[in-house]
């Protein structure tokens, strides 16, 4: 593998460190080692020996708000004073399922800018006539599994609010009160604006991805009145298509991540070794 596609590989790992943050929305057991891994690779990825760090350290500048907002992930779900994740005695991490939205949150703002570098260094390399398939074989992939994965979490996330949204509306026959406002204006209205976001800054072209991301897109403006019920059904039946649809891409299209990644990963390792002074 050439430099500039390691110098890329190395931002791209941190990425994936910083998707995989999503998973603590997941309701499953979380392993503390896990979580220390993942604190690692990001914390380490500020660093200005390493590729993310050098960048951002040329381009402070540009970045600010990225490393504020960086500052602000490692701080608020990796920190020792985090009340989103905590360590428990038993070697596992206990998730604030409260706070799931700031998760998102944070990993959303953060993953656009990153994916941004991760392409310019990309279009960099082909502009220098040294892109490598390796790298351009992962990237499509590697879109399309970080905005569907998201896409389940978030649509989960969106759904149970709004069903809650709909049992107070019936508890108060059919009438907004505080409590309803409240998961529109805190819930409801902020998981569709990272939906949208998502969705505008994506990189996919093909049909199957795409077409699965708008239907999700079209159940939310059905949940907003903003789009009439296909055939009438109803809203349990809606969310399930979507989520099912979304959800049979996620398992189709993570082996296919998976195997790109490892063959990019175990090419650079190889590089590595083949580079380091041979011992005496």
């Amino acid at each position: 593998m050439k430099n500039i596609n390691q110098y890329n590989f190395d931002i791209i790992h941190v990425a994936t460190h910083l998707r995989d943050t999503l998973e603590y929305v997941l309701p499953r057991e979380h392993d503390a080692k896990i979580f220390e891994q993942r604190k690692g690779v990001l914390t380490k990825g500020l660093e200005v020996e390493t590729p993310l760090g050098k960048f951002l350290e040329a381009n402070k500048d540009k970045f600010e708000d990225f490393m504020t907002r960086y500052h602000e992930l490692l701080d608020d779900v990796y920190g020792d004073e985090s009340t989103i994740l905590v360590k428990t005695n038993d070697g596992k991490i206990r998730v604030d399922h409260s706070q799931h939205l700031r998760i998102y949150e944070l990993v959303v703002n953060l993953m656009e800018p990153l994916r941004d570098i991760i392409y310019f260094h990309v279009g960099l390399a082909r502009k220098q006539h040294e892109n490598e398939a390796v790298i351009e074989d992962l990237m499509p992939v590697d879109d399309r599994h970080y905005r569907l994965f998201l896409y389940l979490l978030l649509m989960q996330d969106f759904q149970k609010s709004f069903f809650e949204f709909q049992k107070v509306m019936g508890e108060n026959k059919g009438q907004p009160s505080p409590q309803s406002n409240f998961i529109v204006q805190n819930e409801l209205s902020k998981y569709a604006e990272l939906l949208r976001f998502v969705r505008s800054h994506n990189r996919c072209t093909d049909n199957e991805t795409l077409d699965a991301l708008d239907k999700c897109l079209q159940v939310v403006e059905m949940s907003e009145g903003k789009r009439d019920r296909r055939d009438n059904k109803n809203f349990p039946d809606l969310f399930k298509e979507a989520l099912d649809n979304v959800n049979a891409l996620v398992q189709k299209n993570g082996p296919k991540w998976q195997e790109l990644f490892n063959r990019a990963l175990q090419e650079m390792l190889a590089d590595i070794r083949k580079n380091a002074p041979q011992q005496a």
